[in-house]
């Protein structure tokens, strides 16, 4: 066989390859764009820290009743600020506040209070008015409420690690549903191989085996021929992998990015005479810090076990397949024997 020739099917079997993954690979290109849509959505625009049930289940936590009453039986708190929001009167051992649940954290030279008679308090998204001194024991705890950790406090860095996060599960379920045996190594195709049957011409072009065998039957291929369009199929079977190995390698070094970065922050602020007075802004940073570090390590622990389950079943259809085209080589070559279907 000439090489002109060779080459030319070779071509073709390339071509027959690459239309019959043009579906999956459409499908994989949809990843980063729904990443980008998802990143950019609202998901993370939402800065509501507190509710305030939040406020209420710490009251009662401590031990203390609270009854809720109408915002008429205040008049004389402040119940008019420039700050939308949900607002609720309670009282707490005959001492009556209102609260105001606003949709982002309040910055206090933002907040315009026109009636002096009044103390307010702020706590992210919460003011508290009120009449009592901050000495009160509800006052203190709403000083002391502290947002729970999320990934919005990893700063820029949740974008690679969501994105990160969104590819990992995108290739796995993609991988995992193009590996299982019907678009691989059918049944029919095992059965027909261990009882010597030839293939059937209803067999259609739907799994990587049945492709095989229809390249081997109507080309007319050359041993090396076969050999490299069994590879292509292999191939195809590890896409995406090198994706999911970056991750696992890449996860965890946003992360670690992600904590030196806040380690910096940290220390920048600390007091000139060390951690005196600044004991608590030391620790919170340090658990910030560390949060990114954790969501990279999650990311890359559940892939490096989903990767190591997918090349355990790529292993197997390539064998399989490995088996399938040397029994075909067997057949068409060496015995020189021409296969028609039924």
């Amino acid at each position: 066989m000439s090489y002109y020739r060779h080459g030319k099917r070779l071509k073709n079997y390339t071509r027959i390859f690459l239309t019959h993954k043009v579906v999956s690979f459409h499908r994989f290109l949809a990843l980063p764009l729904f990443g980008i849509f998802f990143l950019s959505g609202c998901p993370f625009d939402n800065n509501k820290v507190f509710h305030n049930s939040d406020f209420l289940l710490a009251i009662s936590e401590e031990g203390l009743k609270y009854q809720s009453v109408p915002l008429g039986s205040l008049p004389k708190l402040t119940t008019h600020s420039d700050v939308p929001g949900k607002r609720a009167a309670y009282f707490v051992d005959d001492i009556g506040f209102i609260l105001v649940e606003a949709e982002a954290a309040i910055n206090a030279n933002l907040l315009s209070d026109l009636n002096n008679s009044s103390i307010n308090f702020i706590n992210e998204n919460l003011i508290l008015y009120t009449h009592s001194e901050n000495n009160h024991e509800f006052i203190k705890i709403f000083q002391n409420m502290k947002p729970a950790l999320s990934l919005n406090q990893t700063g820029i860095f949740k974008y690679p690690l969501v994105l990160c996060l969104f590819t990992a599960v995108f290739i796995f379920t993609e991988r995992l549903y193009s590996l299982r045996r019907g678009l691989t190594f059918p049944r029919k195709v095992e059965k027909a191989l261990q009882n010597g049957e030839f293939p059937d011409k209803r067999w259609k072009k739907r799994s990587a085996a049945e492709r095989i065998v229809y390249v081997a039957i109507n080309e007319h291929p050359s041993q090396e021929a076969l050999l490299s369009y069994a590879r292509l199929e292999i191939a195809a079977m590890e896409k995406g992998l090198y994706l999911l190995e970056a991750i696992i390698a890449g996860a965890p070094l946003i992360g670690l990015l992600g904590t030196a970065t806040g380690l910096v922050q940290v220390f920048s602020v600390l007091p000139s005479t060390g951690l005196s007075g600044g004991t608590e802004i030391f620790s919170e940073g340090i658990a910030l810090a560390l949060l990114t570090t954790i969501i990279g390590l999650g990311i890359a622990i559940p892939s490096l076990l989903g990767h190591a389950f997918l090349v355990r079943v790529i292993e197997k259809r390539s064998a399989s397949l490995d088996w399938l085209t040397a029994r075909l080589i067997d057949a068409t070559i060496q015995n020189k024997v021409s296969f028609s279907p039924k």
